[in-house]
């Protein structure tokens, strides 16, 4: 075959090639509603940390975590289980029950739990506890909260 109508003929196959490839439809994703439920919903154990003067050098004593404490350096230390951290507006040694994470529901500082398999997020602007199923992710998708594959 002449080396000139080769290339013709492959030159072509590509431009139909390129005309089918470009024509053809985007899939649109696989979508569904997530599952929704409330969380579970408790108030934080909350305790007033142990407050120590730091010694030289800003050090503290074993146990105890160096922080500013009512605008100050000071060595702070929790019991066991507990989290220094701000509780409506004031920090403190934080605690919930196991399962349950500390965070803001519905702009108060609460413990928060979902059942198995659920995460905590918005939902159509609300905190709920979300789920979908097995390879979905859940997302914003033509602005609504979806389930997308």
């Amino acid at each position: 075959m002449n080396r000139k109508v080769f290339l013709g003929l492959f030159v072509v196959l590509l431009g139909v090639l390129h005309v089918v490839l470009c024509s053809t439809a985007i899939a649109a994703p696989y979508v569904q509603a997530p599952y929704v439920q409330a969380p579970y919903v408790q108030a934080p154990y909350v305790q007033a940390p142990y407050v120590q003067a730091p010694y030289s050098g800003n050090r503290c004593n074993p146990g105890y975590g160096f922080t500013m404490f009512n605008g100050r350096n000071s060595c702070i230390k929790c019991n066991p289980g507990y989290n220094f951290t701000r509780f409506q507006g004031q920090d403190k040694c934080v605690k919930c029950n196991p399962g349950y994470s500390y965070t803001k529901f519905q702009g108060q500082d609460k413990c928060i739990k979902c059942n198995p398999g659920y995460s905590y997020t918005s939902f159509q602007g609300q905190e709920k506890c979300v789920k979908c199923n097995p390879g979905y992710n859940y997302t914003r998708y033509q602005g609504q909260d979806k389930c997308v594959k």
